[in-house]
């Protein structure tokens, strides 16, 4: 999948944030830059190896918000290796367990 054409749940608005993620098995967090959202998911650039269906947890901030919940990955692409050849993937994640209050807060986020 390109990221491209795809099947949205909920309207993307082009978006640039950082959010904060923590995999099973991690102590620490590591930091995400988003590059849309929506009130189910986000587009976020990483620079792990990750593959559909992988989970974690989620901490945001957007706009004096903070939001948590989880993450899971729905589709991912290998980008062209960067600086220092680090390889990073364009990703896709969808939200779960979050709250109504806080999807409702994205969807409006995203109008």
């Amino acid at each position: 999948m390109d990221g491209g054409e795809v099947n949205r749940k909920a309207k993307r608005k082009d978006f640039s944030c950082e959010i904060k993620v923590r995999f099973p098995g991690q102590d620490t967090y590591t930091i995400l830059a988003v590059k849309d959202i929506s009130a189910s998911g986000a587009r976020v650039i990483i620079t792990r190896l990750v593959k559909p269906k992988d989970s974690f947890e989620i901490k945001m901030c957007i706009n004096g918000r903070d939001i948590q919940c989880k993450g899971k990955v729905a589709w991912a692409l290998l980008l062209r290796p960067g600086f220092g050849r680090i390889n990073s993937f364009d990703a896709g994640v969808e939200f779960f367990e979050i709250s109504p209050e806080d999807r409702e807060f994205l969807a409006k986020l995203t109008e």
